[in-house]
């Protein structure tokens, strides 16, 4: 006879499921309220934990099954003979299926009439325990904790040999499940700790916490020393992770200004003074006022100096002279961060999320060979045009697309994104650019569909493109180009950024 353990908040379907179980011939062990609903539903091969550990239920409920009984029961190899001779010698039934979801944490957290202590309490501590421990083990215990599962899995266990890949997915299931309900806990903790969480989130009626990440290597904001101002809010951080990724891109001298996730000023330099002067003096001024700034460089009194000659918002970078640190003190509420390992711009994810779910991908920090791009013209790059167009296509990584960027001479001077249309954004950053496009180069995050968009480069003056390339109508793309005298070179990678 095999064991199935079941206890349930949502009893969605749980009779059925365990009517199905106990003609497959498994034993139900069961808690608490899921207990007393299948013994009056009529379910006869059914025990209580306490029963099955031979230890009492305590601590109001607190204590169901965290026993080494259950878990020796879920979490045991089945091939493995140190784990059997284990389970032999201290009387642990294999557990095969344990099918739980959780206490109803959300529920309660958005239940204002709820107090601190009744949240605490709904804070679920042996289910995801069960669940997590079945999941890892999933070869030899089925982890369910999906309702919608239920007639699956009954269909597999009937088939006498659950399909590895089904298993799969039902683990997957789990790990989504509490990490979820973990994060939105952590959010509540954040926002009743002595950890002050954010003033607000992008706007005042919205409620904000920044949860560290644990697991983080590298170049750290969450952990960047705050030598001025006050903490940073919801915005500040969106635009400062921004500017932090660019100016981690770099080798070389560089400063950047970003203003609401978009880079406004961007520059090379032989030090960090030319940097940030020519990022501020070639790209859009105005629209680095109240913006936020990173430099890839410690930073020196001259730059300082330009830093408070405006109305800046923060200003990042691996480090600050004495001198500098004391100028950008004169204005007190100007937020300046030193970064933690400025240099490690190491893997990480993304997480965005969205109605029912949440998107996790890979962080974008890959870039193409840059010493052998292959050119889709007749005409080649200059050496300058190979350098601008490997800085304009660092800096289009991180333009919301469609994006396009302008640069000239290792600095910034137009940029668009956020369009619908990349004939609009195109000519949105070269009329930013104006007549400092002619001979500067341009980036596209991605493939132009129609040569409409090369022509208007032309008509600017623009003398190189770098663009992934992978269009249809590639061919006409690069012809229109050619005619044009503009080389083309291919990175054969997207930035989309959305």
């Amino acid at each position: 006879m095999k064991n199935a353990l079941i206890s349930v908040s949502d009893k969605t379907g749980i009779v059925e499921l365990a009517k199905g179980l106990e003609a497959l011939d498994f034993q139900i062990i069961s808690t608490g309220g899921t207990f007393k609903k299948l013994k009056t539903e009529g379910i006869k091969n059914l025990i209580e934990v306490a029963d099955f550990t031979g230890f009492p239920e305590g601590l109001e409920g607190r204590i169901k099954t965290l026993t080494p009984q259950v878990f020796g029961g879920v979490l045991n190899l089945r091939n493995n003979k140190e784990h059997q001779k284990f389970c032999k010698e201290n009387d642990i039934e294999n557990i095969d299926l344990v099918v739980v979801n959780l206490y109803p944490f959300k529920k309660n957290y958005e239940d204002d009439s709820k107090s601190f202590e009744d949240k605490v309490e709904q804070i679920d501590i042996g289910g995801p325990s069960m669940i997590r421990a079945a999941a890892k083990n999933y070869e030899f215990c089925l982890p369910v904790v999906d309702p919608s599962d239920y007639d699956k899995v009954l269909e597999e266990l009937g088939n006498g040999d659950v399909a590895l890949g089904f298993k799969k997915l039902l683990a997957t299931k789990v790990f989504e499940m509490t990490a979820h309900y973990d994060l939105l806990i952590a959010k509540f903790w954040n926002e009743n700790a002595e950890k002050m969480p954010l003033r607000y989130g992008e706007n005042p009626h919205q409620k904000a916490v920044i949860l560290e990440d644990p697991f983080s290597t590298g170049a750290n904001l969450v952990h960047a020393e705050i030598l001025n101002g006050k903490p940073l809010s919801y915005n500040n951080f969106g635009d400062a992770n921004g500017a932090l990724e660019l100016a981690m891109s770099f080798k070389k001298p560089f400063a950047c200004i970003i203003k609401h996730a978009s880079p406004c000023c961007a520059a090379m330099g032989k030090d960090i003074d030319e940097a940030f002067e020519k990022a501020l003096g070639m790209g859009d001024r105005i629209s680095a006022f109240g913006g936020i700034i990173a430099l890839n460089r410690k930073v020196t009194k001259a730059v300082a100096e330009g830093i408070v000659g405006f109305f800046n918002e923060v200003v990042l970078a691996p480090d600050f002279d004495d001198d500098a640190l004391e100028v950008l003190k004169t204005k007190k509420n100007l937020r300046v961060l030193r970064i933690p390992d400025f240099d490690k711009q190491t893997a990480d994810i993304v997480v965005k999320k969205v109605r029912g779910g949440t998107l996790v991908q890979d962080l974008d920090i890959q870039n193409p060979d840059f010493g052998n791009l292959k050119v889709a013209t007749k005409k080649k790059p200059t050496d300058d045009e190979w350098f601008d167009l490997e800085t304009a296509w660092r800096i289009v990584k991180i333009v919301k697309s469609n994006a396009i960027v302008v640069v000239k001479d290792g600095a910034l001077i137009g940029a668009n994104g956020g369009q619908t249309s990349r004939v609009d954004a195109m000519r949105n950053a070269l009329d930013q650019a104006g007549s400092y496009a002619k001979g500067a180069v341009l980036a596209s995050d991605a493939f132009f569909p129609f040569a409409d968009a090369v022509e208007a480069a032309g008509a600017a003056g623009i003398s190189s493109i770098i663009q992934p390339g992978g269009s249809i109508k590639d061919e006409e793309v690069f012809a229109k180009s050619d005619e044009l005298g503009i080389a083309t070179v291919l990175t054969e990678m997207r930035a989309f950024l959305h």
